[in-house]
């Protein structure tokens, strides 16, 4: 059992599942499943996989227990409203989804760098994806990019000033 308000995750590999516990044994997570925000117990939420504690968190977790619980019943959405935007919702974060920002930002790159025919927008479009593949889970992508995005620029001009 978990303090109230812990951030738990499920690593699925290619994403976490996040919830937040109750303190008294139950996680409150939006559902995929369910297609909205549901309490059930660690067991149940777990699916027979490990549960991890996640950086996701605030100045007063047990709070945030008391404000997920207002939620059960809201309707699950993967670009609007899915488990990451809903434990941070309930933290008084950011609403925001990390991993849905990665998968974008990496398709993003990826298709512009294959269509294009301008080398340097292929290396500038390599550049997104890979920031966005490099950032760890949990923490915004665009900064990863913004660097990535600056040290491709610079290779750019730096080759042309070789030549």
């Amino acid at each position: 059992m978990h303090p109230a308000g812990t951030t738990l995750k499920i690593n699925y590999g290619s994403y976490n599942h996040y919830g937040i516990a109750d303190g008294l044994g139950k996680v409150i997570h939006n559902s995929k499943k369910y297609f909205k925000v549901i309490e059930e117990t660690e067991k149940d939420f777990s699916e027979g996989e490990d549960i991890l504690v996640s950086n996701i968190t605030s100045e007063s977790p047990s709070k945030a227990a008391m404000i997920a619980s207002r939620y059960l019943g809201m309707p699950y959405s993967l670009f609007f409203s899915n488990c990451e935007h809903f434990v941070r919702l309930s933290h008084g974060l950011d609403v925001e989804s990390t991993q849905v920002q990665q998968y974008l930002l990496c398709a993003l790159g990826a298709g512009i760098a294959l269509e294009s025919k301008n080398k340097d927008i292929q290396v500038l479009a390599g550049a997104v994806s890979l920031g966005a593949l490099l950032t760890p889970s949990e923490e915004n992508p665009f900064k990863n990019i913004g660097t990535a995005l600056a040290i491709a620029a610079g290779i750019i001009v730096l080759s042309r000033i070789i030549k």
